[in-house]
């Protein structure tokens, strides 16, 4: 895959990818990403095997990765001379303040750090010029959104559309945060079948658009969750690219309860349509007649 062309400056909602020698327009919100580069670092000074340092220091990425506070995957780390140094990206600078870990990175931590008789360190190297990150004090609701060219979190705020890093909501246990990045992860495997136009394109796109798909259920069972531990309404996105005449496609009710959702409005300056009953959310199709 070849992204030599990605269009986001923050007041489209769409953003161009080259693929296969033809370029695609891709549906996404108005929201511009900032992230920040972290050098993550330790010297070894004891005889402990490298190997082994090395092993334990990449599930911690993982392990940072699962958490919400790496995004993007996680970089293959390296070692130069006694230093073992891995460049990873963070959504704030302070993504990776002991504040936010768990108990089981805490003890990866104090286990690679015995080991090579150092502290780990971390320094922020670089970031985007924009902010995206939510200030919101209580987000009036959140939005599980993704696409195969998203490169910051998985949940939006309801209040201000940006992206709310995972870690801030300490209501989560590490299963929830984790099955989100898998969510993620299944959604862009979806994403990117539809996009290549091959391979399961039809089932990759009833995967994101159809409320009972596989895909979408355990999605929806995640945003159920999030609402039980925070007390806070999480909607669920439905894909909706299709060759439909427009007074149909927006005529259609909620696919769930198949009641009224068609706003006068844009929510967000992107959702066309919002179910609070079903928290679900769509919009129109790019291609209508």
């Amino acid at each position: 895959m070849d992204f030599l062309a990605r269009e986001n400056s923050g007041l489209t909602r769409f953003k161009s990818l080259f693929l296969f020698g033809v370029i695609y327009v891709i549906w996404t919100p108005p929201i511009a990403s900032t992230v920040f580069k972290q050098k993550i670092s330790i010297v070894i000074n004891t005889a402990i095997d490298r190997t082994q340092v090395y092993d334990e220091f990449e599930i911690l990425m993982s392990n940072l990765v699962k958490e919400g506070q790496l995004i993007g995957g996680s970089e293959t780390s390296f070692i130069s001379g006694n230093e073992l140094i891995s460049f990873q990206t963070s959504l704030e600078e302070d993504s990776l303040s002991a504040a936010y870990f768990n108990h089981y990175t805490k003890e990866r931590i104090e286990k690679i750090e015995n080991w090579c008789g150092a502290k780990i360190q971390y320094e922020v190297i670089g970031q985007t010029p924009r902010s995206s990150i939510c200030k919101c004090a209580q987000p009036e609701s959140y939005i599980l959104f993704t696409t195969a060219l998203n490169d910051s979190g998985q949940l939006d705020c309801g209040t201000c559309g940006k992206v709310v890093p995972l870690y801030r909501l300490k209501q989560l246990s590490p299963q929830d945060r984790s099955d989100i990045i898998s969510w993620e992860a299944d959604y862009k495997s979806c994403d990117g079948l539809q996009l290549g136009c091959v391979v399961g394109e039809r089932w990759g796109t009833k995967q994101m658009s159809d409320y009972r798909s596989q895909l979408s259920q355990y999605g929806i069972k995640i945003c159920n969750r999030i609402r039980e531990l925070t007390g806070v309404q999480t909607f669920y996105y439905l894909h909706n690219y299709r060759h439909i005449p427009h007074r149909k496609d927006i005529a259609r009710p909620c696919p769930s309860c198949n009641g009224p959702w068609l706003l006068k409005e844009q929510w967000l300056g992107y959702y066309d349509f919002k179910c609070d009953k079903c928290s679900l959310l769509s919009v129109i199709s790019p291609v209508t007649a």
